[in-house]
């Protein structure tokens, strides 16, 4: 039992290097120090090269295809976004961009443009859509944020508060099509509230992009505890590649994780077994 760290001796390096550990992470509680312990990689860990794991992958894709990294809309209508353009993107430099970057939590009255909303979801729309319906043996795309293994899992839904041309409501992301597919949910302020840990701040935004993470994607390709890490990474750089954006159109934007999941999966309509709600950038105009 001690040989295999199931017990500590006590008085042993060991228990000192335990009460070490209790005492840094007592705050954060058992999870989150199961969580980073368990998927920490040691010095005997084993990788393989990345000419190894295409031609694994290329084999498994045989036997078992990869999912999508683009949720499939099926027979559901989308509604078509107006395609964006370049023009106050490139009007101002990435300089300046990530100079001007602020999380606001202040939103105008006025409503979020449809065209800067389409603008905005460029960021979940893959870069190269000739991939599509043919996409790659081992299932990959490309977008303007970097992904673990480009496996994309981030899916993006838009609460639409107070955006022109849209009903009120919850919307599914489609990035193939670069649409919108309505779904059920739909709230009012207060419940809207409630959803983003009583932050009243939100009850005056335009929109709300909220992201989910399919973890099938990941685990396909790399089905190790560690790769958790990877779907918070995926996340970070998403919403910052809209922080830029949205800085770019003029709009006020921040990123909150202070959800309550529950609220947020009976909204989405997402299971927590397979997609896990893990943020959302909150948007709208200036005051």
């Amino acid at each position: 039992m001690i040989r295999y760290d199931v017990l500590v001796v006590k008085g042993s390096s060991r228990q000192q290097r335990e009460e070490e550990i209790l005492r840094d992470w007592g705050p954060w509680g058992t999870s989150a120090r199961a969580f980073h312990f368990g998927t920490r990689s040691l010095r005997e860990t084993e990788f393989t090269t990345s000419d190894m794991t295409a031609k694994t992958l290329l084999e498994k894709a045989k036997a078992s295809p990869p999912p999508s990294p683009v949720r499939p809309t099926g027979e559901f209508d989308s509604i078509a976004l107006p395609e964006p353009s370049p023009e106050p993107l490139n009007a101002i430099g990435l300089g300046d961009a990530l100079n001007k970057r602020r999380s606001v939590r202040e939103f105008g009255d006025e409503p979020l443009r449809l065209l800067d909303l389409s603008t905005l979801l460029t960021a979940a729309r893959p870069t190269r859509p000739e991939t599509h319906p043919d996409i790659p043996a081992t299932g990959n795309v490309f977008k303007t944020s970097p992904s673990g293994g480009a496996r994309h899992p981030t899916e993006a839904y838009v609460y639409a508060r107070n955006v022109e041309g849209l009903d009120r409501g919850i919307y599914r992301y489609d990035g193939f099509r670069h649409g919108l597919t309505p779904l059920d949910g739909k709230i009012d302020d207060d419940e809207l509230v409630a959803l983003a840990g009583d932050q009243d701040w939100t009850r005056n935004a335009g929109a709300l992009l909220i992201y989910t993470s399919v973890i099938e994607r990941n685990q396909w390709k790399y089905p190790v505890s560690r790769t958790y890490r990877v779907l918070l990474m995926d996340v970070g750089h998403l919403s910052q590649t809209v922080y830029l954006l949205a800085t770019a159109l003029g709009l006020n934007v921040t990123f909150t994780a202070a959800l309550r999941d529950e609220l947020v999966e009976d909204l989405l309509g997402c299971d927590p077994a397979n997609e896990l709600v893990l943020g959302m950038s909150v948007l709208g105009t200036h005051l």
